[in-house]
């Protein structure tokens, strides 16, 4: 094991699910593994939900990240232990924006995936999704919406479709890396993730040590520790097995 990895983050999309959304046998059972060594959670721009059923999948109980960081919660339970949520005023000024351009608008509120952001009823809203039909496009509205008050990043999920992820300013995986990190009581500097996508760039910023994909986007590569093969041919298990599961 690298000495210093005492805990690990990884992505979905891309990094672990392929486009039929299911984990190749040998990524379970690399994440599983490493789960007996260290804490273990995902860090992912899907809902509680989705993250919940993947956690149990891989056999974890950790708290694990979602909505893109700003929630932590419990995958035993489905509770949430920590959520940083978008003011009202903010959500409905991202929202309004956004149903003029993008192909559908979404959200998550108090916890629950919302499919049409018009059915949002206890504005405890965590994350503001969009379809965008291009990278280029999700990219620009993207930088249009990061403001003091807002983050935003463009994510591609494992259909190719393209999103843009709106969270309160500040709220990211690095900030959900930085949760995690506290909760089970490391250093930053001593957790290891692994991604694919631009929003898993803050969490590479943070953590101690990242591993990109070798199909991702460029900008992502630019600041991973290490790259390994692509989900096809099992990288985040190569990742896994490599730093986290060899001792030598």
């Amino acid at each position: 094991m690298n000495r210093t990895t005492k805990a690990l983050l990884f992505d979905l999309d891309g990094t672990v699910l392929p486009q039929d959304d299911r984990p190749t046998a040998t990524v379970i059972e690399a994440v599983r593994a490493a789960s007996r060594l260290i804490p273990v959670a995902i860090a992912s721009g899907r809902v509680q939900d989705d993250v919940c059923h993947y956690a149990r999948l891989f056999g974890l109980s950790t708290p694990q990240v979602a909505d893109n960081g700003a929630t932590l919660l419990d995958p035993v339970t489905g509770r949430t232990i920590n959520r940083h949520v978008l003011g009202r005023v903010e959500a409905e000024r991202v929202i309004k924006s956004l149903q003029q351009v993008a192909m559908r608008v979404l959200a998550c509120d108090a916890g629950r995936f919302i499919p049409d952001a018009n059915d949002i009823a206890d504005w405890a809203v965590t994350m503001v999704m969009a379809q965008f039909p291009t990278e280029v496009v999700a990219r620009e509205w993207a930088y249009r919406l990061s403001s003091d008050s807002t983050s935003a990043y463009a994510s591609v999920d494992n259909q190719g479709d393209w999103y843009l992820d709106c969270t309160a300013a500040g709220v990211d995986k690095g900030s959900g890396a930085g949760d995690f990190a506290a909760h089970v009581g490391i250093e930053l500097a001593d957790l290891m993730v692994i991604g694919d996508g631009i929003n898993d760039i803050p969490m590479f910023e943070a953590a101690g040590f990242s591993v990109a994909m070798e199909n991702s986007p460029a900008d992502l590569l630019d600041v991973a520790d290490a790259v390994v093969p692509n989900i096809e041919n099992d990288g985040a298990a190569a990742a896994i097995e490599r730093y986290v599961l060899d001792r030598s």
